[in-house]
């Protein structure tokens, strides 16, 4: 079995802040270009990341990742694209590759200033068995209404590649309210059979604990606090999937915007048509944004 390529643990220890109105946000660039905390006057939106290490393929819940050059989960690892087969490397003890390569490297700061930052991952073709060369990008800026991300992509390489974008954020949250038109059916391994058409008004912590597909979802949630705190999630139509994700029990309520649904090249080349897979032309850019809008219950205004 070829080595794992990421063998050493990642370095979270370095931190970067910015603040915008009552507002503050820290990254570790280092640990994946994760997101590591968004807080207001004492109140963690997100589950704060203290960990300075972790091995690649172990990352902590908590803090928000980005997922590129795809979102989710590829079967096996491998999928077919314009006639050729290619074979992802999985993270060790996962059967199917997950969330592109993103998380799994460090991040450089290109730009900084007191309530923005960019992170920059420059990916060389083979990482982890991906082809293509590409430059992703995660424009942060924080303001008075909350934190906005702008995620581009730009293929290096001289042929056409499929991809995916998406965001991973751990929230503090209880329940999320959204208006969702469509859920992904999904196997054993939690990969989609196919969609159909169902309302989907809410979804919470719980003791069973959640993964669910979504899409036709209008690109706005309201995520609830028992407190009164509310954080509007608004996603441009590129955002066209979302999943909500919460293990048994768990403290975090993972609402995520995503481009693609699971496994979306391998159920493209199969002839579905809803997967939101996408594909860049050498040399192109593809962008996306979504805003987290932080409100405060009135009586903290």
């Amino acid at each position: 079995m070829q080595d794992y390529p990421f063998a050493d643990p990642l370095d979270a220890a370095e931190r970067v802040a910015i603040a915008g109105g009552a507002h503050q946000a820290e990254f570790a660039p280092g640990g994946g270009g994760r997101l590591t905390r968004l807080s207001t006057g004492g109140h963690d939106w997100i589950v704060p990341l203290t960990q300075t290490q972790w091995p690649a393929g172990k990352w902590p819940r908590a803090g928000s990742y980005p997922l590129a050059p795809y979102s989710n989960r590829i079967r096996d690892g491998v999928f077919t694209f314009n006639g050729a087969r290619h074979a992802l490397q999985s993270v060790p003890g996962r059967p199917h590759a997950i969330h592109g390569a993103g998380l799994f490297q460090a991040w450089q700061v290109r730009d900084h200033a007191a309530d923005s930052i960019d992170l920059v991952l420059n990916q060389p073709a083979g990482v982890l068995g991906w082809p293509w060369p590409f430059e992703c990008v995660q424009r942060y800026r924080l303001d008075a209404r909350g934190l906005s991300l702008s995620m581009s992509l730009i293929n290096h390489g001289d042929t056409p590649m499929p991809f995916g974008l998406g965001l991973h954020p751990y929230f503090t949250a209880e329940r999320v309210a959204l208006n969702a038109r469509r859920v992904w059916t999904t196997d054993s391994d939690g990969l989609p059979t196919g969609s159909r058409v169902k309302h989907v008004r809410e979804l919470r912590l719980s003791a069973e604990g959640c993964d669910i597909y979504l899409s036709q979802w209008e690109g706005r949630a309201t995520l609830h606090w028992p407190d009164g705190h509310e954080l509007a999630l608004h996603a441009d139509p590129a955002f066209a999937h979302l999943v909500v994700y919460t293990a048994p029990g768990a403290d975090f309520l993972c609402v995520e915007p995503v481009t693609n649904v699971a496994d979306a090249f391998n159920r493209a080349a199969d002839g579905d048509t809803r997967t939101g897979m996408r594909t860049l032309d050498a040399g192109a850019r593809f962008s996306a944004t979504c805003l987290l809008g932080l409100s405060q219950p009135r009586a903290q205004r």
